[in-house]
Protein backbone atom coordinates (compact mmCIF):
# COMPACT_ATOMS: atom_id res chain seq x y z
CA UNK A 1 0.00 0.00 0.00
CA UNK A 2 2.84 2.34 0.84
CA UNK A 3 4.31 1.66 -2.61
CA UNK A 4 1.07 2.81 -4.28
CA UNK A 5 1.10 6.05 -2.30
CA UNK A 6 4.71 6.60 -3.30
CA UNK A 7 3.90 6.02 -7.01
CA UNK A 8 0.90 8.35 -6.77
CA UNK A 9 3.03 11.03 -5.10
CA UNK A 10 5.73 10.75 -7.77
CA UNK A 11 3.09 10.92 -10.53
CA UNK A 12 1.54 14.04 -9.04
CA UNK A 13 4.97 15.67 -8.64
CA UNK A 14 5.87 14.92 -12.27
CA UNK A 15 2.53 16.34 -13.42
CA UNK A 16 2.99 19.53 -11.35
CA UNK A 17 6.55 20.05 -12.60
CA UNK A 18 5.45 19.53 -16.22
CA UNK A 19 2.56 21.95 -15.77
CA UNK A 20 4.78 24.63 -14.23
CA UNK A 21 7.33 24.14 -17.01
CA UNK A 22 4.59 24.50 -19.65
CA UNK A 23 3.25 27.70 -18.07
CA UNK A 24 6.73 29.22 -17.78
CA UNK A 25 7.55 28.40 -21.41
CA UNK A 26 4.27 29.96 -22.56
CA UNK A 27 4.88 33.12 -20.51
CA UNK A 28 8.43 33.39 -21.81
CA UNK A 29 7.18 32.99 -25.38
CA UNK A 30 4.66 35.80 -24.94
CA UNK A 31 7.37 38.30 -24.08
CA UNK A 32 10.01 37.15 -26.57
CA UNK A 33 7.92 36.92 -29.74
CA UNK A 34 7.65 39.52 -32.47
CA UNK A 35 4.40 40.76 -30.95
CA UNK A 36 4.23 40.53 -27.16
CA UNK A 37 0.87 40.91 -25.45
CA UNK A 38 0.41 44.64 -24.93
CA UNK A 39 -3.29 45.54 -24.72
CA UNK A 40 -4.73 48.51 -26.55
CA UNK A 41 -5.23 51.32 -24.03
CA UNK A 42 -8.88 51.28 -23.00
CA UNK A 43 -9.17 55.04 -23.57
CA UNK A 44 -8.71 54.56 -27.34
CA UNK A 45 -11.04 51.60 -27.88
CA UNK A 46 -13.98 53.78 -28.96
CA UNK A 47 -11.70 55.79 -31.25
CA UNK A 48 -10.55 52.56 -32.92
CA UNK A 49 -14.13 51.41 -33.50
CA UNK A 50 -15.05 54.81 -34.93
CA UNK A 51 -11.99 54.81 -37.25
CA UNK A 52 -12.85 51.32 -38.52
CA UNK A 53 -16.20 52.65 -39.82
CA UNK A 54 -17.95 49.32 -39.38
CA UNK A 55 -21.48 48.54 -40.50
CA UNK A 56 -23.59 45.40 -40.78
CA UNK A 57 -22.21 42.51 -42.82
CA UNK A 58 -18.59 43.61 -42.26
CA UNK A 59 -15.95 41.15 -41.16
CA UNK A 60 -13.40 42.56 -38.73
CA UNK A 61 -10.08 40.77 -38.18
CA UNK A 62 -7.88 41.69 -35.23
CA UNK A 63 -4.43 40.26 -35.95
CA UNK A 64 -2.75 39.65 -32.63
CA UNK A 65 -6.02 40.20 -30.81
CA UNK A 66 -4.65 39.64 -27.31
CA UNK A 67 -7.60 39.48 -24.91
CA UNK A 68 -10.07 40.46 -27.69
CA UNK A 69 -11.02 43.82 -26.22
CA UNK A 70 -11.33 45.51 -29.65
CA UNK A 71 -13.47 42.66 -30.99
CA UNK A 72 -15.75 42.84 -27.96
CA UNK A 73 -16.14 46.59 -28.23
CA UNK A 74 -16.83 46.33 -31.98
CA UNK A 75 -19.50 43.65 -31.56
CA UNK A 76 -21.17 45.57 -28.74
CA UNK A 77 -21.43 48.66 -30.95
CA UNK A 78 -22.17 46.75 -34.18
CA UNK A 79 -23.92 43.46 -33.30
CA UNK A 80 -24.39 42.46 -36.96
CA UNK A 81 -20.70 42.22 -37.82
CA UNK A 82 -18.55 39.09 -37.80
CA UNK A 83 -15.38 39.42 -35.74
CA UNK A 84 -12.32 37.18 -35.94
CA UNK A 85 -9.38 37.34 -33.58
CA UNK A 86 -6.05 35.74 -34.35
CA UNK A 87 -3.71 35.13 -31.43
CA UNK A 88 -0.81 32.71 -31.13
CA UNK A 89 0.24 33.31 -27.50
CA UNK A 90 -1.42 30.83 -25.18
CA UNK A 91 -2.45 33.03 -22.23
CA UNK A 92 -3.99 35.89 -24.27
CA UNK A 93 -5.71 33.29 -26.47
CA UNK A 94 -7.31 31.70 -23.39
CA UNK A 95 -8.38 35.13 -22.11
CA UNK A 96 -9.90 35.99 -25.49
CA UNK A 97 -11.77 32.68 -25.64
CA UNK A 98 -13.09 33.23 -22.12
CA UNK A 99 -14.17 36.86 -22.65
CA UNK A 100 -15.90 36.10 -25.96
CA UNK A 101 -17.57 32.85 -24.95
CA UNK A 102 -21.08 34.37 -25.02
CA UNK A 103 -20.76 35.99 -28.45
CA UNK A 104 -21.80 33.88 -31.43
CA UNK A 105 -20.32 36.29 -33.96
CA UNK A 106 -16.80 36.37 -32.49
CA UNK A 107 -14.36 33.63 -33.47
CA UNK A 108 -10.96 33.38 -31.78
CA UNK A 109 -8.30 31.31 -33.54
CA UNK A 110 -4.92 30.28 -32.17
CA UNK A 111 -2.90 30.73 -35.34
CA UNK A 112 0.16 32.50 -36.66
CA UNK A 113 -0.86 35.89 -38.09
CA UNK A 114 1.54 35.35 -41.00
CA UNK A 115 -0.09 32.06 -42.02
CA UNK A 116 -3.78 32.58 -41.30
CA UNK A 117 -6.39 33.07 -44.03
CA UNK A 118 -7.67 36.64 -43.86
CA UNK A 119 -9.27 36.77 -47.29
CA UNK A 120 -12.77 37.36 -45.88
CA UNK A 121 -11.71 40.50 -43.99
CA UNK A 122 -13.37 43.79 -44.87
CA UNK A 123 -11.70 45.54 -41.92
CA UNK A 124 -8.44 44.80 -40.10
CA UNK A 125 -7.15 46.18 -36.82
CA UNK A 126 -3.44 46.07 -35.96
CA UNK A 127 -1.63 46.95 -32.77
CA UNK A 128 1.73 45.47 -33.63
CA UNK A 129 5.32 46.66 -33.81
CA UNK A 130 6.35 48.28 -37.12
CA UNK A 131 8.64 45.38 -38.08
CA UNK A 132 5.75 42.94 -37.68
CA UNK A 133 3.28 45.16 -39.56
CA UNK A 134 5.69 45.58 -42.44
CA UNK A 135 6.25 41.82 -42.69
CA UNK A 136 2.50 41.30 -42.58
CA UNK A 137 1.37 43.90 -45.11
CA UNK A 138 2.28 41.82 -48.20
CA UNK A 139 0.11 39.00 -46.89
CA UNK A 140 -2.74 41.45 -46.37
CA UNK A 141 -2.36 42.88 -49.87
CA UNK A 142 -2.23 39.40 -51.42
CA UNK A 143 -5.25 38.02 -49.60
CA UNK A 144 -7.64 40.90 -49.02
CA UNK A 145 -10.07 42.49 -51.42
CA UNK A 146 -9.50 46.03 -52.63
CA UNK A 147 -11.03 48.60 -50.26
CA UNK A 148 -10.21 46.56 -47.15
CA UNK A 149 -9.90 49.12 -44.36
CA UNK A 150 -6.91 48.83 -42.03
CA UNK A 151 -6.53 50.72 -38.78
CA UNK A 152 -3.15 50.57 -37.07
CA UNK A 153 -2.71 51.97 -33.59
CA UNK A 154 0.47 54.04 -33.12
CA UNK A 155 2.51 52.62 -36.02
CA UNK A 156 2.54 53.43 -39.73
CA UNK A 157 3.22 51.05 -42.59
CA UNK A 158 6.50 51.50 -44.44
CA UNK A 159 6.27 52.83 -47.99
CA UNK A 160 2.52 53.36 -47.65
CA UNK A 161 0.88 56.69 -47.06
CA UNK A 162 -2.09 56.50 -44.69
CA UNK A 163 -5.43 57.76 -45.99
CA UNK A 164 -5.76 59.55 -42.69
CA UNK A 165 -4.08 59.87 -39.33
CA UNK A 166 -6.25 60.43 -36.30
CA UNK A 167 -4.31 62.13 -33.53
CA UNK A 168 -5.33 61.04 -30.04
CA UNK A 169 -4.09 61.97 -26.55
CA UNK A 170 -0.37 62.51 -27.07
CA UNK A 171 0.39 62.79 -23.35
CA UNK A 172 0.23 59.00 -22.95
CA UNK A 173 3.00 56.61 -24.07
CA UNK A 174 0.61 54.34 -26.02
CA UNK A 175 -2.48 55.03 -28.08
CA UNK A 176 -1.30 58.36 -29.50
CA UNK A 177 -2.69 58.00 -33.00
CA UNK A 178 -4.53 55.80 -35.44
CA UNK A 179 -3.28 55.32 -39.00
CA UNK A 180 -6.08 54.47 -41.43
CA UNK A 181 -5.43 52.75 -44.77
CA UNK A 182 -7.48 51.34 -47.61
CA UNK A 183 -5.83 48.54 -49.53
Amino acid sequence: MLFLYFVLLITICVFVVCFIFFVLVQLLAEFTTDAPFVPVPSKVEDDVIKALELNSNNTLYDLGCGDARILLRAVKKHPDIKAVGIEVAFLPYLLAKFYTRNYQNIVIKREDIFKTDISSATHIFLYLYPAVINRLIENIRNQCKPSTRIVSCDFELENTTPDSIIELDSSKPRGKRLCVYKI
